[in-house]
């Protein structure tokens, strides 16, 4: 009963918090705390009970507690730890009082100077919040809940009370009193009363006069409206499905069925005379609408379509639909269709390269559906083309052929009882003719820093080459020519004026064609020879030879199948065996060669 007594008081200490002045202040600062202030951190939970004992710590108390403030404290929360802080301060407050009264001759010690408290922050008010309407059926109970913060936290153990509760007519006697949760939330039940209307609540705190206005709508009971009549059975779209027929396949243009629909309501019974209308993707349904028998079934038979593939019936049945799916299959093979690329073969199949020519074998039924080849084979007549292999792969035959001479042949296949002729006409390009002749005209110079003869300051002039030039078959795009010829350039003194000098060069050079076939084609170039440059006063200006090397770019543009146009530009670097390099020149021309 005492333990009863003494919880009852600490809860009601705890309950009463609110109404005490604030002290966050004096908990800040350094004077000692009182019991209710100590309740009041307790029961507020702003401070960690660890907090509060550091508090109690620095602070100390006002007060000896007794059995009784002992078990008020633990009541609103206190722990071990709290009280030992408050027995060690007080032992520590009485262990630091003089013993004996100071000597009279002696002057009192001014008293201590209390810190001055820092500054606090304001908490920050109570509020409501609440739903600004509350409605309810006159007669009945209402639940009105509402929620006290203090700034954004929740604040539990907050008397709140409901205004205005007992104006309502038939209602309560009082206005009733409630205390918020840990979650900060107040329910009050209070009943609705006798007679409609709007009444006006106050929710309101009577420790901070915080309060907030809600509506009290109470509305009529309507009376029972007498049940309506069953409703008629309406067909349900989960139990109605097609039960036979889905899945069928058969050969394109055929008839299949029966593909059976069975219609349910709701209650899972089968519904008889619903109406129901089918229609297909392709090929038609017969009968197109029905309604369904005794047993809340439809039959209907499908004619396919001419084109292989699926074919999807529906069927509308009230506000909803339902599918099945059945399969056209291609028919018995009618035709053997060779196709090149993508297109069928129509005619002479024409051949104007070497390359290896690849004939699509594929069989077709009567109404152009693509259907399975079988013992597939291919030969070929005439010495015009030859056959390089033939195989049948994913119900198509593969034909490669490979062209031998100008003339005619033919490619016969067979495959699924059915065989097809097809000519082939072939016209091929002139063989390659591996010699030609050819000549190039060419502008070159040097000057600094590509010219390193100390008495000469720059070289400019025209030479003219006569080549002979071998191509290769095996290595398409690559060539071997012997180069020979001469040049008349004009070399500047630095001592001012100019000397005439003469060029001869011989050397060979291989070029490789990036596109041979092509009417255009790059062409790169490398080479080595040798060269002598002598000036018309008897060498005395310049006269140097011994070998050079070159690389170079260009273009050949083909003409005719024997005659091809070049343009070239070229860099060669000239040294000599006692100077080192010489010069470097960088010949722009232009020529042609002939093959034969």
């Amino acid at each position: 009963m005492r333990h009863g007594v003494i919880a009852g008081r600490g809860a009601l200490l705890v309950a009463l918090w609110g109404f005490l002045p604030a002290a966050p202040a004096r908990a800040q600062g350094t004077q000692p705390l009182r019991k209710v202030e100590l309740v009041r951190l307790l029961g507020s939970r702003a401070m960690s009970k660890a907090q509060v004992a550091s508090l109690v710590r620095r602070n100390c108390v006002t007060f000896r507690p007794s059995e009784r403030d002992r078990a008020d404290l633990r009541a609103a929360g206190a722990d071990d730890a709290l009280f030992t802080a408050i027995d060690q301060c007080l032992r520590a407050r009485a262990a630091s009082r003089p013993t004996a009264p100071p000597s009279a001759a002696a002057p009192a010690p001014p008293p201590p100077v209390a810190p001055a408290p820092r500054p606090m922050v304001p908490a920050p008010p109570l509020r409501i919040v609440a739903s600004q309407e509350i409605a309810a059926l006159a007669g009945t109970e209402a639940a009105v809940p509402v929620q006290v913060y203090r700034g954004a936290v929740p604040q539990p153990n907050v008397e709140v009370i409901l205004r205005g509760a007992s104006a309502v007519p038939g209602g309560l006697t009082r206005d009733p009193v409630a205390i918020t949760d840990q979650r900060g939330v107040a329910t009050f039940r209070i009943l609705a009363g006798t007679t409609p209307g709007t009444y006006r609540l106050t929710a309101a705190l009577p420790s901070s006069g915080a309060a907030t206005l809600i509506a009290f709508v109470t509305t009529p009971v309507t009376r029972p409206t007498p049940a309506p009549a069953p409703a008629p059975p309406v067909p349900a779209e989960a139990l109605t499905q097609f039960t036979r027929g889905g899945g069928q396949h058969g050969t394109v243009g055929s008839t299949l069925g029966p593909v059976v629909l069975e219609v349910r309501d709701t209650t899972g019974a089968t519904l008889a005379g619903q109406p129901v209308t089918f229609a297909a993707s392709a090929g038609a349904v017969t009968p197109p609408t029905g309604e369904t028998d005794a047993t809340g079934t439809v039959r209907v038979r499908v004619t396919l379509p001419e084109r292989a593939g699926p074919v999807v019936i529906t069927a509308n049945v009230g506000t909803f639909s339902r599918t099945a799916t059945l399969y056209a299959d291609p028919g018995p093979p009618h035709d053997l269709v060779v196709e090149r690329g993508r297109a069928a073969v129509a005619g002479p199949v024409s051949v104007r390269s070497r390359d290896t020519v690849v004939l699509r074998v594929v069989a077709r039924d009567a109404y152009g559906n693509r259907t399975t080849l079988d013992d597939f084979t291919a030969t070929t007549s005439g010495r015009a083309i030859g056959l390089v292999s033939a195989a049948a792969a994913d119900s198509q035959g593969l034909v490669t052929l490979e062209p031998r001479r100008s003339g005619v042949g033919e490619v016969q296949v067979s495959g699924s009882g059915l065989r097809a002729h097809v000519p082939v006409a072939v016209m091929l390009p002139d063989a390659p003719r591996p010699w030609a002749l050819g000549a190039r005209s060419a502008w070159l110079g040097s000057n600094d820093p590509w010219i390193k003869l100390s008495n000469l300051t720059g070289i400019s002039g025209a030479d003219f080459t006569l080549f002979g030039r071998r191509s290769f078959p095996g290595a398409v795009g690559f060539s071997l020519s012997l180069v020979g010829g001469g040049g008349s350039l004009s070399a500047d003194r630095t001592t001012g004026g100019t000397v005439s000098v003469a060029l001869l060069e011989g050397y060979g050079r291989a070029e490789l064609a990036l596109l041979p076939r092509g009417q255009v084609s790059p062409v790169v170039s490398l080479g080595a020879g040798g060269y002598r440059l002598k000036s018309d006063d008897d060498g005395r200006t310049v006269y140097h030879t011994n070998a050079f090397w070159s690389g170079g770019v260009g273009l050949d543009v083909a003409v005719s199948p024997r005659v091809t146009l070049e343009v070239r530009a070229e860099r060669q670097w000239m040294r000599d065996k006692n100077v080192g390099h010489v010069a470097t020149f960088w010949p722009l021309g232009a020529g042609v060669r002939v093959a034969f």
